[in-house]
């Protein structure tokens, strides 16, 4: 027998989700405010962020394109518009457009050297983001193959801190690895807010035996 469309709360459908893409999904159908969109990729990104840390065995010796690919397939089984290489100002390394002309642009670099994650920050900053309403956020995602993440962050915000004197930083609230910058959009004068998340790809196992 055919189960009717509105038979379900939407409470209902949440507490029936069976992990965490499936519930991320559900609450996207519902999301057309431009913060419930933002937070909702942000949390997609933290998740894809634990699959690659689960997996990080397997992602050694990597290339930025193809952790960048990694993450946009997580996104688009998760069922977001998620692009590599789009046109926006230049070439984004990830694009995800939403509800409304909601657009969120993440910046993908492999962690070596800080004036690197600065030039991602700046790419991020002067060239690809428009300032306008819906497009005032965008993410710096760090992929982390050295050991001791916590001081890789501390070093990154204060280079950050140092070379960009216009920006504020605060700590996010859930996670104390994950920061969050806001300045004076260069174009449009708005507050542009990004997250800067970091995503440990640290793996030296210490036993000799082959798992």
């Amino acid at each position: 027998m055919a189960v009717a469309d509105d038979s379900y709360s939407v409470k209902q459908l949440k507490d029936m989700a069976p992990n965490t893409p499936s519930l991320i999904n559900i609450e996207r159908f519902f999301a057309s405010d431009f913060g419930d969109q933002q937070k909702l990729i942000e949390r997609a990104i933290d998740y894809c962020a634990l699959k690659l840390a689960e997996n990080r065995h397997l992602k050694q010796n990597r290339s930025e394109d193809e952790l960048t690919i990694d993450v946009i397939e997580i996104l688009l089984g998760m069922g977001y518009d998620a692009t590599h290489d789009t046109q926006i100002g230049g070439h984004v390394d990830i694009l995800v457009r939403g509800k409304r002309d909601f657009l969120w642009i993440g910046e993908c670099k492999i962690h070596g050297a800080y004036d690197w994650l600065l030039k991602g920050y700046q790419q991020l900053d002067t060239r690809y983001s428009t300032g306008n309403p819906g497009q005032e956020t965008g993410e710096i995602l760090i992929f982390v193959y050295n050991a001791g993440l916590d001081e890789v962050v501390a070093k990154w915000m204060e280079h950050l801190k140092n070379n960009r004197t216009d920006v504020t930083v605060e700590v996010s609230p859930s996670d104390n690895l994950v920061n969050y910058s806001t300045h004076r959009h260069p174009g449009t004068g708005r507050p542009f807010r990004v997250r800067h998340k970091p995503i440990s790809l640290y793996w030296k196992p210490d036993d000799k035996g082959k798992a």
